[in-house]
């Protein structure tokens, strides 16, 4: 479910990301703008997957939609989701919509999904619980705690509880090496994986290039390209 460049760069914790794009694993990020992504999966020359994401605020509702969208020649998926989120000071609680579309051959079916969260956080430390996938297979349970150490750098852990696979702790960093510049780099367990990215500040837009690692498969590309507001 890692898309986007952030994501696979942090490892789907969501707490340290300022991308548009990762509203499609939580409902309470706190920013807005408008985000394209792609994401070629393990190193997968026929297949790539690509999004298109956006949010804006009214008044203390932050409202965002967005799309993933992947085409094979043997498979087709689409998730398009809606996402709701009151922030009230320190306070954060949202929910998302999803739609999925899903065709093999000449199969084609769709499913509604959702995704639930809340957040706290101060000037120096927050907190998180994400509830996602809440009516598959694959609902998870994600616990995240960052703390910033200085003006330049933030660090977070988390722990998944998975409805059918084994649990997993995740580790990230996001460290500003220069103003215009942003390091993030994370580590998770089950199965052992690293992500790195590396985050290009140009005023209002954003340029970052992800990778992330597999025990048994190639690297992972992303690419995201933000403008916000």
């Amino acid at each position: 479910t890692e898309n986007s460049a952030s994501a696979n760069a942090l490892s789907g914790i969501t707490l340290l990301s300022e991308s548009v794009s990762d509203f499609y694993l939580s409902p309470i990020l706190g920013s807005t703008g408008i985000c394209a992504t792609w994401y070629k999966p393990f190193g997968n020359t026929d297949t790539a997957i690509y999004g298109l994401h956006s949010a804006f605020l009214m008044r203390n509702v932050i409202v965002a939609t967005g799309i993933n969208y992947l085409d094979h020649q043997d498979y087709r998926w689409q998730d398009e989701y809606l996402s709701l989120s009151l922030n009230y000071s320190s306070l954060a609680l949202g929910a998302s919509q999803h739609l999925v579309y899903e065709k093999i051959g000449e199969d084609s079916w769709y499913k509604w999904d959702n995704d639930y969260g809340a957040k706290i956080s101060s000037k120096t430390a927050a907190a998180e619980l994400r509830y996602l996938r809440a009516r598959s297979d694959d609902a998870s349970l994600v616990l995240s705690a960052s703390t910033q150490l200085n003006t330049s750098s933030s660090v977070c852990s988390a722990y998944t509880w998975r409805k059918r696979d084994k649990g997993s702790y995740a580790f990230a960093t996001s460290y500003q090496i220069a103003s215009p510049l942003v390091l993030q780099s994370s580590w998770q367990s089950e199965p052992a994986r690293f992500g790195m990215g590396l985050k290009v500040i140009m005023g209002k837009l954003a340029l970052m290039y992800g990778i992330r690692s597999h025990p048994e498969l190639s690297l992972t590309h992303c690419l995201d390209l933000e403008a916000t507001w």
